[in-house]
């Protein structure tokens, strides 16, 4: 019994016995290779411009940097280069304020490291201890855009009009020997069954005055005032539209006895395909046929539609109005009448007789008398004094199908009552 004892409480001291002599080795284990002094290089390091304002102020700016790869080594203990091996840990600063010419300059850099290094470390050795770099005069010019469209439409009864752009001129900026050779940019579209009307954001290519693009590592240097150009290419249907008139009927006549020319009958037109779909007719006006006997030959203008262009160029057209199967007939009134005399005021008519015009068929005419007709004067807002004024003819007494045509006026004096 007492010997189980002793035996569980010796293996339990040779464990932890054990247990404190592996710590202790993995502690100075730890301390050895943390603290071991090793090198390493790092490449590629990040070059940071400082103080660009400066420079620029001057009115210079850095065209290019000609050193490449720069890299430094280090010695130190492994904690120290695990540091300085971390991506982007390690960069070097140059300082652009001391520059005074343009031209190829080398510039002292300042290493801009990790701030929770220690101090067990240094630099043992380094590609350059100078960074070269091209300093140019800057200049600011502004330069024509330019827009190749190259392409086609769906079908044959659409036409792609000449692009519509936004700006026509932008700002450059750069190195003075770089935008100095820039005359122009150019924006390329290449579309080929368009079918609407096209608008989009394009990024464009600058070219000197030999139409030769500019190499595309040039361009790094360079800032415009904006990076793309809005372009739209209009997209029209061309078709072929019909003029119409509307005829104001009365009494006497139809569509059925009137004949109508007009001269063009039709333009040529282009809009936009969704405009154009509902365009199917264009009307000049309308004819009151009461203002004339049997024929009438009025001009219109060819008014369009917004966003319509008249493509053939006819502004006016001449419409001719022909009335078939209908007579004339002339009767001579003296039943005249006045209305709407002002309070105050009377009016006498010194009109005696009147020839007034009728249309419709022979047989009506016959019917209607002298006595059937009323020449009537609306004195609305008259003043005293003598006067022609325009006059309504009335039919009473029978019915038959004709119209009292023309204008008629009753000349007329008003007098204070």
């Amino acid at each position: 019994m007492f010997h189980e004892k002793f035996k569980r409480i010796y293996t339990k001291i040779i464990y932890i016995v054990f247990a404190l002599v592996v710590s202790a080795a993995l502690w100075l284990y730890v301390e050895i290779t943390e603290n071991e002094i090793v090198t390493t290089s790092v490449t590629n390091i990040e070059i940071v411009l400082r103080n660009e304002d400066i420079l620029n102020d001057k009115g210079m700016l850095v065209q290019r940097i000609l050193t490449e790869n720069v890299w430094l080594t280090f010695e130190g203990t492994r904690s120290d280069i695990a540091l300085l091996r971390a991506p982007g840990a390690v960069s070097i600063e140059v300082d652009l304020a001391t520059v005074s010419s343009t031209g190829a300059t080398g510039l002292v850099y300042t290493e801009i490291l990790p701030p929770n290094l220690s101090n067990n470390f240094s630099i043992i050795g380094r590609s350059t201890s100078r960074v070269t770099l091209v300093v140019d005069r800057w200049l600011e010019r502004r330069v024509e855009v330019r827009v190749n469209f190259t392409g086609g439409t769906a079908s044959y009864d659409l036409t792609a009009e000449l692009p519509e752009f936004d700006p026509h001129i932008i700002t450059v900026r750069g190195p003075e020997e770089i935008v100095s050779k820039i005359s122009y940019v150019l924006v390329t579209i290449l579309r080929d069954n368009l079918a609407s009307t096209l608008t989009d954001d394009y990024e464009f290519i600058p070219f000197n005055e030999d139409d030769e693009e500019l190499d595309a590592e040039l361009l790094e240097s360079l800032w415009f005032s904006q990076e793309t150009i809005r372009v739209t290419i209009p997209v029209r249907e061309l078709k072929h539209v019909p003029l119409t008139v509307a005829l104001s009927h009365n009494n006497s006549t139809t569509d059925g006895n009137t004949r109508i020319n007009i001269t063009p009958d039709f333009v040529v037109v282009s809009g936009d395909p969704e405009i154009m779909r509902d365009l199917n007719n264009i009307p000049l006006g309308t004819i009151d046929m009461l203002r004339f006997g049997q024929s009438t030959t009025e001009a219109f203008p060819i008014i369009l539609p917004n966003h319509v262009t008249n493509i053939s160029g006819e502004t006016e057209a001449i419409v001719q109005v022909e009335i078939l199967g209908l007579s004339i007939g002339f009767r001579s009134i003296t039943n005249f009448d006045t209305i709407n005399v002002p309070p105050g005021l009377r009016a006498e008519i010194l009109t005696q007789s009147l020839d007034v015009r009728i249309r419709g068929l022979e047989s009506d005419i016959l019917l209607v008398t002298p006595m059937n007709i009323t020449v009537v004067a609306d004195l609305t807002d008259v003043s005293t004094g003598t006067m022609s004024i325009p006059a309504r003819v009335y039919l009473r007494g029978v019915d038959v199908n004709v119209d009292v045509v023309g204008d008629y006026r009753l000349t007329v004096t008003v007098l204070n009552d």
